[in-house]
């Protein structure tokens, strides 16, 4: 049986969090909600009606101007199910996280009826101290596109939360820092990172007031816990076709990952066993080969599928 994304309530993560004596805390996390309006529509409608030097192309937006819709869920209703976890080894980091594999340990509470619950291989994405807006953002889209999970995307079991209390600490954001000194807080979220602060005012253009508060917030961790894929492409050129074919349905559902795409970023499919099996595309009845990775920098937009494409296409040649 495969275990619904949202079965998870809380998770408890040890080897994450440490005293202040470096005595080790076993860190309890609660999931989160999504909020639905957190991420604004790009690009900015009012400023492009605006700007009278600009004539769009032929077909460069949706006909109605609007992005494609969400698809209903297929989920049940939320789970009970408390996850236990050991972080384990550090796979990687970036701009807004670090990933940990995450060995589960134990589990509480039901799915369907049945008890003791059992994850494909996991792993742990721990957001920055200065980044949890991306990490809230990044969570935000794998609710969106719900319907490529285990398609395109990995599977996500949730976006967790802790108060972390001023005694306590996260070595993590020591040890793996990150070359980008910037903040949430200073950069905004990605849709409106590509306009002027003056430009914005103009208009009365803000984040929401959700995406203010977590931009500025330093006494909480955030992680999400994904469904471990594959290794990086081994011969990228080989399988231009293949990300061509995974980015088209992200942009199906007017997504555009133009400013995050990189080989870091498209990973194969997990083997299964002891991964899960791929799905078909709802969209295409493809079954892919690749997994698309990091929404932080990924926009909610109504152009068109051809024009995210050819904002995309340019940087497959790694």
């Amino acid at each position: 049986m495969e275990i619904p994304q949202n079965a998870v309530a809380s998770v408890t993560l040890d080897g994450l969090v440490q005293r202040s004596d470096g005595s080790p805390v076993s860190a309890s996390f609660h999931r989160c909600d999504v909020v639905p309006d957190m991420v604004q529509l790009f690009p900015v409608q009012a400023i492009l009606d605006s700007d009278t030097h600009f004539t769009p192309p032929s077909r460069m937006f949706r006909p109605d101007r609007a992005p494609a819709p969400r698809p209903p869920s297929n989920l049940p209703p939320p789970g009970n199910v408390h996850l236990a976890l050991n972080l384990g080894r550090f796979i990687g980091h970036g701009r807004s996280g670090i990933v940990f594999a995450a060995e589960q340990m134990t589990t509480a509470g039901t799915v369907d009826g049945e008890n003791g619950a059992s994850f494909p291989p996991l792993v742990v994405k721990v957001a920055r101290r200065e980044r949890c807006l991306s990490l809230a953002r990044e969570a935000w889209f794998y609710d969106h596109l719900e319907c490529l999970q285990g398609v395109v995307l990995p599977r996500c079991y949730g976006w967790f939360e802790m108060k972390l209390p001023c005694e306590w600490d996260v070595a993590a954001w020591r040890n793996y820092p990150t070359s980008n000194r910037g903040t949430d807080a200073e950069e905004g979220p990605s849709e409106l990172m590509g306009y002027s602060s003056a430009k914005l005012r103009q208009h009365n253009i803000t984040p929401t007031p959700f995406a203010t508060e977590l931009a500025e917030a330093r006494d909480r961790v955030f992680v999400l816990v994904l469904e471990r894929v594959g290794d990086t492409m081994e011969i990228p050129s080989r399988m231009r076709e293949d990300m061509y074919a995974a980015y088209k349905e992200i942009a199906l559902l007017s997504v555009d990952m133009s400013r995050d795409v990189k080989y870091n970023n498209i990973l194969m499919a997990p083997e299964s066993p002891p991964g899960l099996p791929s799905l078909p595309s709802p969209f295409t009845g493809l079954t892919h080969k690749l997994r698309v990775i990091d929404f932080e920098l990924a926009m909610k937009t109504f152009f068109s599928v051809e024009t995210l494409m050819k904002r995309c296409k340019g940087y497959f040649n790694f």
